[in-house]
Parts: C-alpha cells; structure tokens; sequence
C-alpha cells in the first residue's frame, strides 16, 4: 500500500511539473519567433581604400588611378557611404563564386593578378534600395578589395564599427557639395550601333538549316532615339570602311556547301556588284572542276556554316560537316584572308599559352582518351553574361555518333579580336531590374544600353550609374534570333554611319 501511495504522490508530481513547463514553454512562443534583433550586415565600419591593386582591368594610363586613394567608406545597417556616393536603403547579398570564372568573365581578371590563392572567393553586393550599388570581394575580416571605374581597390578596415550619426553628418555634407557646384551642363552626345541578327531557319529544298542576317541601327541624339533602321545584311565596319559579310549557299550535283564572302563596300556601286563578283568566283570554281575527268572530279565537302561573332578583323563560324553525320566544329577566320579558308589557332589569338589553355579547358569538360584528338583551331566567340568569351570544343564518337563538348578558355578575347566590350552598369545589376536579360550591350560614353530579352531589343538611358526604368525603344526581334555583331560609333560618326545605312538600303523601324 506504501508503495502505490508513492507511486501515486510520484505521478502527481510529475504532472504538476510537466504542466508547468508548458505554461513557461508556452509564454516564450511570441519570443521565439518574433524578428531577431541581430541584422548585422557582412561589412561593418569604418574602411580606407589604401591602394589600386594592379589587375588586367587597368587599361588607360590617362585614367587618374588614385584619384579614390585615402577615400573612406562606412558600413551601417541603416547606410553606406563610398568615397562621395551613399546609400539609405542598402541590404547585402552574399555569394561563393568560383574565383577564376567569376573574376575572368565578369571583371577580365585573374586570381593570380589579384592576389587570390583559394579557388573559392566571398563576393558581397551592396543594393541600394533594390539597384546595385557597389560590390565587394572579401580577403579576410579586414581587408576587402572593391570595384570602381573597371580598377580594382584594395579597401582595409579602420575601426570595427561607426554609429548612423556619424554616417548622417558624411551625407549631410555632401548632399551641401552637390548644391554647391549647381547643374552641369550636360553634354552634346550622339551614339550609335550596329547590331548584327542572326535568325536560325530552314532550307526546305535541300533540308538542312539555313540562316538569315541583318543589321539593326541605332541612333540616339542627346538622350532621344532619332531613329532605328533594319538592314537586310551583314554591314561591318572596319578602318578601311564598311564591308558586307554575306553566306552564299552552293547547290551543285550531290553538294550544299556556304561559302563566306567579306567585299569592301567602297568596291561596290550597287548590290548587284556583290552578286556578279561571287558568281565570277562560282564560275572560275566550276571551270577548275570541269578541267577534271567527270569520272576524276573531286568531290566537294557538303559543309555548312553557322556564323557566330563578327568582329573588325576576324569572324567566328561553326562548320557542319553533312558528310560527316553533321560533325560540328568551330572555326575562326581573318577577314582579309577569308578566301584561304585557313582558320586560326588558338595560339595565335592570344599567345604562347594558348596551346596549355586549351587543353586545361578540354580536360575539364571531357575524359580524354587516345581516340579524342584536341584540335587547337577548335575554337571560337560566344556571348556570357554581357562579353564576348572565347569558347574551345572538342570532338568525339559515341555509338557511332557525331558528339562534342565546348569549355570556356580562361582568356579575354584580345582587341584586335573585340574593339569594345565593356559594361556600363554590371550584369547582376541589370538583371535585377530585367528578369528575362538574355544579353546586354553598353555605349562607350554610358548614354544608353542595349539589353536583349528573348522577344525584344530594348533601349534604356542610363543616370547617375543606373538604368532608367522606363524604355525609350523597343524593337520586335524573330523567334530564337541572336547578336553575333557589336560596333559603336560616337560623336560625328553616327551621322557618317547613319548615312551608309540609308545608302545601303536600310529601312526605318517603328520602335
């Protein structure tokens, strides 16, 4: 009996506790989910830009380089202030980024240039209320570097933290700076570009792709668009003037080859002129075949080519080899040596280490084995997050059938390759405001970018370092097109450029 009263006394016991833990368990609930107060943001006090770090993006030596050198910047959750730029509304973004691809392609620079041994790098991005602001590249706790103007600063950490006030009285003066100077008078801008169109189609009769190229024209003239054109062909510029850059298909026996024709356009009076020197070109190829045997006549490759970069100088094809189960390779070519059909290797476009690179990129897409055989004229240009990218490929069999696999080569495309290939307002900034950013193109004098969705060219101004939201011009682009041609002109060249459209037969688009 003893031991059931125990047992019974024990029970309530435990009851009562259990009850009473529930009742505290229960009171905290609100607490427990309500905001924690600790926001701390990833960059915190007051920081000095010490140096320019010597990086790849150093690019003019007219550029006053430590005109930052000793400018200070402060971290608050509430503000930031760089040099004599602020924020009210910052929040931060973090990211873990591959340091090599990331610093290459977004900012043409190395790890090594920049002093950075670990293949991952911290990047933290500053918005200011909801538009990029400035980004930064963590080292350690106290040093940080930042981008400014395309140079790399090394920033370090003076004092742990600042308080808002202290950050108020930075703003404060300088909101009395900016009314002190006035209104400037904003300059006389006249920018234009010619953007070449590839539009993916089908050649019914032979059934086998085909495409189609234009050039699209675009001229603003102190922050209004005075027109937009469409040209029904490949118009290039280059320092001897404008050529033409057409693909001529050939149709002969059991053959359907394209074949590249680049022509100065100050040798043409018309566009006929084009068509009578490819067919004197066509003729003299059919006469040296006719001097053959029928019976020994060679046959002609049947191989398509897929234009894909344009440039001043060189042009970048992807060949397809019908009679190869439509093996496809990359090429690049000179222009002014398009008729020798001899492509370029890698080595050439950017130096000794070309060979190494390309076979560094082939290794990281593919196992090579005996049978793959690397081909360092494999090689070409395509479009990553706003640049133009060098882009290796190699060939390979499976099953008995034609494969590839294409990597990035950790190299920037020289200028003599890409005139201009710069971005006014970064990539991730952009697409903040521009979900469906397929491709964005800058004007050197940051008047105006040129972002391509997948329907649409669209044309936003861009102030104080930022896009403006509302388009001045939208221009209907065809299913699946593409950009493979970039050139801008500035100051009194957009009325000479604008006038060799028009001659050239360009029509006037609504936009």
């Amino acid at each position: 009996m003893k031991k059931l009263n125990l047992i019974i006394i024990i029970c309530i016991l435990l009851l009562t506790a259990l009850l009473t833990s529930c009742n505290i368990v229960e009171g905290d609930v609100a607490e427990r989910i309500s905001a924690p107060e600790n926001n701390a943001p990833p960059i915190l006090g007051k920081w000095v830009i010490e140096e320019v770090v010597n990086s790849s993006v150093l690019k003019s030596v007219d550029l006053e380089l430590d005109q930052y050198i000793g400018k200070e910047g402060l971290f608050h959750k509430d503000a930031v202030v760089i040099g004599d730029n602020y924020t009210t509304k910052p929040s931060y973004k973090i990211k873990y980024v591959d340091a090599s691809d990331y610093l290459l392609y977004k900012y043409k620079a190395s790890p090594k240039v920049l002093g950075f041994d670990d293949e991952k790098i911290e990047v933290i991005t500053i918005l200011n209320d909801n538009s990029y602001f400035y980004e930064f590249i963590k080292i350690d706790d106290d040093t940080m570097l930042v981008n400014i103007d395309e140079v790399f600063y090394k920033m370090t950490r003076s004092v742990k933290e600042v308080s808002i006030e202290e950050i108020q009285r930075y703003i404060s003066v300088e909101k009395n700076m900016l009314r002190s100077f006035g209104a400037v008078e904003e300059e006389n801008l006249q920018t234009g570009i010619l953007l070449g169109l590839k539009t993916p189609s089908f050649d019914e009769e032979n059934q086998v792709p085909t495409w189609e190229y234009k050039t699209i024209w675009i001229n603003s003239q102190n922050r209004t668009i005075a027109g937009v054109y469409d040209l029904d062909k490949l118009l290039m510029p280059r320092k001897n003037g404008f050529w033409i850059i057409e693909n001529r298909r050939i149709v002969e026996e059991n053959s359907v080859r394209d074949n590249l024709v680049a022509l100065p356009q100050f040798r043409l009076k018309d566009s006929a002129t084009i068509d009578e020197e490819f067919d004197i070109l066509s003729a003299n190829n059919i006469k040296n075949q006719h001097s053959y045997d029928i019976s020994e006549r060679p046959q002609v490759p049947s191989i398509l080519k897929n234009i894909l970069f344009v440039g001043n100088d060189y042009i970048s094809v992807e060949n397809i080899d019908l009679d190869r189960n439509s093996r496809k390779t990359l090429q690049v070519y000179a222009i002014d040596n398009l008729d020798d059909k001899r492509p370029i290797k890698l080595t050439d476009i950017i130096g000794e280490n070309g060979k190494e690179l390309f076979q560094e990129g082939a290794r990281s897409a593919i196992t090579l084995d005996p049978e793959i055989t690397l081909n360092e004229e494999n090689v070409g240009l395509s479009r990553r997050n706003g640049y133009w990218t060098l882009r290796g490929r190699v060939n390979y069999k499976q099953n008995d059938e034609e494969l590839y696999k294409d990597f990035n080569i950790k190299a920037i495309p020289p200028k003599e390759m890409v005139s201009f290939d710069e971005q006014a307002i970064p990539w991730d900034a952009i697409r903040l405001i521009i979900p469906d950013v397929v491709d964005v193109f800058s004007s050197p004098n940051e008047e105006f970018v040129v972002v391509v969705t997948p329907s649409h060219i669209v044309i936003y101004y861009i102030e104080d370092g930022d896009i403006i939201n509302a388009p001045v011009a939208k221009i209907k682009l065809p299913y699946d097109s593409t950009i493979i041609m970039s050139e801008w002109a500035v100051g009194r060249y957009v009325n000479i450029w604008q006038d060799v459209v028009v001659d050239n037969g360009g029509t006037e688009l609504e936009h």
